[in-house]
């Protein structure tokens, strides 16, 4: 049997959808990528990662299972931007900000047994591709330019 492979796509895939239970388990299996800071982008090369995301769109429970897993509360954006850490972003959101301040992580029970993901498609494809460049050399493309042309 082959162990399953965490990839950078099956978190980003998980937090997309909001699928946090998916995101728990993809986390329990491998937190290796969980402060990455360069899963979202805007056009202008600002950059962040999971939990900064969870905290702009106020998700509680994705902030809860990243804390749960580790995630590091002062990785925020970075690139052409003005630095925000997670707890900066949330300063008007009290529920995240206790989450954030708290001394000890949440906690976070899953309400369901997700199925492990398969990666198929070429955003997939790129969102891998593009931390396995950033891991190799520290370079960071917007993943359009890593999609096979058609």
């Amino acid at each position: 049997m082959t162990q399953f492979q965490v990839t950078r796509a099956h978190l980003k895939n998980a937090r997309d959808a909001k699928n946090w239970d998916l995101l728990d388990k993809l986390l329990e299996i491998d937190s290796t990528h969980i402060n990455d800071a360069s899963f979202y982008t805007d056009s202008w090369g600002e950059w962040w990662g999971l939990l900064l995301d969870c905290v702009y769109d106020s998700h509680e429970d994705g902030v809860r299972v990243l804390l749960k897993h580790g995630a590091d509360k002062t990785v925020g954006n970075w690139g052409d931007c003005i630095p925000v850490t997670p707890k900066e972003a949330a300063a008007e959101k009290p529920v995240i900000l206790a989450l954030l301040t708290a001394i000890t992580p949440p906690s976070y029970t899953r309400k369901s047994d997700p199925p492990l993901p398969k990666v198929t498609s070429s955003d997939d494809d790129a969102v891998n591709k593009q931390g396995s460049i950033r891991d190799q050399t520290g370079l960071v493309f917007q993943t359009d330019a890593l999609k096979k042309k058609k």
